[in-house]
């Protein structure tokens, strides 16, 4: 304990005595959610088309947001390098940034299945209102970047509050898509193909509350 003090001293004080280009941090988790906040945009678009062209194009504009996520992974990484006093430990800044890149490539897995297994999306209303909340998380968590570029302990809260909300409406979604899917009365190859799906999108949910938790922590030591 006493060496965790001297040691949060140390930082405030080398702090305030060398210039530091902390901010950067902050905007590049700020850059990087509005990523995953777009690629959510574009899974639900996706899900929402007929057209199969469109389909596409949006398929590759989903794709390529993974280098973009990758993109600000690199910087932040590099700041990192560069960097001798950080605002945050650099630990979680690594946190935060490896969880955000995640996202993105597990928004871009669910559309993917989706293809590969030939699942018509606008027939399973499940899945369409999970991807419907999965988008109101994502703008929660540009929310909390915000709040965490601007020391706003209170905002974080709320919103983290409001990802673990949507958290389990989506685990009641999920609980009534089995219920559906054995009312229907599916071959096994196709409940299998859902079951995928589902798991894929529970996984994009669940590093969601993962990353506002860390954020939380992040919030909490700074206080």
């Amino acid at each position: 304990m006493v060496y965790m003090e001297k040691r949060d001293m140390l930082r405030r004080i080398i702090k305030a005595v060398i210039p530091s280009r902390g901010e950067i941090f902050f905007d590049l988790f700020i850059q990087a959610a509005e990523n995953v906040d777009r690629a959510a945009d574009l899974l639900a678009d996706i899900i929402n088309t007929v057209d199969k062209k469109q389909s596409e194009k949006l398929s590759k504009e989903l794709r390529g947001l993974r280098q973009k996520a990758v993109d600000f992974h690199s910087e932040i990484l590099h700041e990192l390098n560069s960097q001798f006093i950080t605002p945050i430990d650099r630990g979680d800044i690594h946190q935060i940034s490896t969880l955000q890149v995640k996202l993105v490539k597990r928004i871009i897995k669910i559309n993917k299945k989706l293809k590969i297994y030939a699942i018509d999306a606008q027939v399973d209303d499940c899945l369409i209102q999970g991807v419907n909340t999965l988008q109101s998380i994502t703008t929660c968590l540009m929310h909390v970047m915000a709040a965490l570029k601007a020391s706003d302990h209170g905002a974080i809260k709320v919103e983290s509050c409001r990802v673990n909300e949507f958290d389990e409406k989506v685990i009641d979604d999920l609980g009534d898509a089995m219920k559906k899917i054995k009312a229907a009365q599916y071959d096994h190859l196709t409940i299998i193909k859902l079951k995928e799906i589902y798991k894929a999108l529970e996984g994009v949910i669940d590093t969601s509350e993962t990353l506002c938790d860390v954020t939380m922590m992040v919030s909490i030591k700074a206080i």
